[in-house]
């Protein structure tokens, strides 16, 4: 009998201490655990900058730096865009190393909803200090004696990423069910300049001069109950749906979250449509309308044609530049193939990167299958909505604005000019 008082009391004390140890053994394998995904994210959120960034220092524009991104974390994090802020980073820093050149910033939302925890703590004057500090720091990452000498005339480009990564175990005693991850990667481009060599975009010109957001003093009905739209009642956006709007304000002072809508036509304040050259194929709208776009593809294709941009009266210019004649598009539209491509960005908030023309003299030639609009700048926009159909009001597009997009399109001066 002592011997089992005996062994049941050591049992007895063994079970007690394992349940004392257990629940801070699961809590330390759980920290493990979290701590580890904390790790992968990290470095997966990092590879996302590092690409995007590297892509733009390779040339790439900023629609196509968001593609990169979105291809990089493929089957590896989620692409909800509530979860991703992405912003591109452009500039010059001056001559004597001290600032980056004011007129040179661009700091531009190209991916995400701003819903990010840490989004409203993303200042864009810290983040173009910690640029400047980013170049000017030594190989050992020391800001020194020789910063400013490293950093002059340096011409830049970069990415910066906010995930929000949730907590796999659920241990927000520690974390909270939702944490950001952030990344920014910076990279220098030679030489210095202002200037780019041609620019992609997206087949749709917008005539810049009178068009006025939606809201007040606007006589425009919103929302559009007309059964043709995209997206088809009852879920079509409301204009409560975009609380930055401020109403009636024209599209050359817009600021972003406006929303514009665009009726389809030749002339004052409408859209058309764009062919990259002369006598497109049926499907060229629609496939110019995929994403990423091929203004930019000179693949050789059946008969010798290409896909990418050639300017209207000069076949040996293939780059995108303010002040280039692009060719409009006539003639009918297959509503299906074009309404399918454009239901693809829309749903998955693409920005896109637009024509912009002007209507005064030397800015459009023609309205038939001659026709073509002169580039007066670029425009960054999202599409919320549209219409195909000629009936009922005619054809239109609901966009909002991102950004002017001033980074491409200035022709490079040759040396000595």
């Amino acid at each position: 009998m002592t011997y089992l008082r005996k062994f049941f009391a050591q049992r007895g004390q063994s079970l007690v201490e394992v349940a004392l140890f257990l629940p801070l053994f699961l809590i330390l394998v759980g920290g493990v655990v979290e701590v580890g995904q904390m790790l992968i994210t990290n470095n997966r959120v990092n590879t996302v900058a590092n690409t995007s960034a590297r892509f733009a220092a390779d040339g790439g524009d900023d629609s196509g730096m968001a593609v990169v991104a979105l291809n990089t974390i493929t089957q590896t994090l989620p692409i909800d865009t509530a979860l991703w802020d992405i912003w591109a980073i452009r500039g010059i820093v001056n001559e004597q190393g001290t600032a980056i050149i004011d007129e040179s910033w661009e700091f531009t939302p190209i991916y995400g909803e701003g819903n990010t925890t840490d989004f409203a703590t993303v200042n864009e004057g810290d983040v173009k200090t910690a640029v400047l500090n980013d170049l000017q720091r030594n190989a050992a990452g020391e800001i020194d004696a020789g910063s400013q000498t490293r950093a002059k005339d340096i011409q830049f480009v970069g990415t910066l990423v906010l995930f929000d990564a949730e907590s796999i175990l659920g241990l927000n005693i520690v974390l909270q069910d939702f944490y950001t991850v952030q990344a920014m990667t910076v990279m220098r481009t030679y030489p210095s300049s202002p200037n780019t060599n041609g620019c992609s975009g997206f087949p749709i010109a917008v005539e810049e001069s009178n068009n006025r957001s939606l809201g007040t003093g606007s006589a425009v009905a919103f929302p559009f109950p007309d059964n043709q739209a995209y997206p088809a009642s009852p879920n079509q956006p409301e204009l409560a749906d975009f609380p930055a709007n401020v109403p009636d304000v024209p599209l050359r002072e817009a600021r972003p979250g406006y929303v514009y809508k665009i009726q389809q036509g030749f002339g004052t304040g409408a859209f058309g449509w764009i062919s990259w050259n002369e006598n497109p194929p049926n499907t060229a709208l629609e496939n110019s309308l995929t994403w990423p776009g091929n203004s930019m593809d000179y693949t050789p294709q059946p008969g010798g044609r290409v896909a990418g941009f050639i300017e209207n009266g000069d076949p040996s210019d293939r780059a995108m530049h303010i002040g280039d004649r692009v060719t409009s598009r006539t003639g009918s539209v297959n509503g299906n193939g074009v309404g399918a491509q454009l239901q693809d960005s829309i749903i998955k908030r693409r920005t896109l990167r637009l024509i912009v023309w002007k209507n005064e003299e030397g800015g459009y030639g023609n309205q038939g299958s001659n026709g073509w609009y002169r580039i007066t700048g670029f425009i960054v926009m999202r599409l919320h909505g549209y219409k195909l159909s000629q009936s009922n009001g005619g054809s239109w597009i609901l966009a909002e604005f991102i950004s002017w997009d001033d980074s491409c399109g200035q022709v490079n001066a040759l040396p000595g000019q």
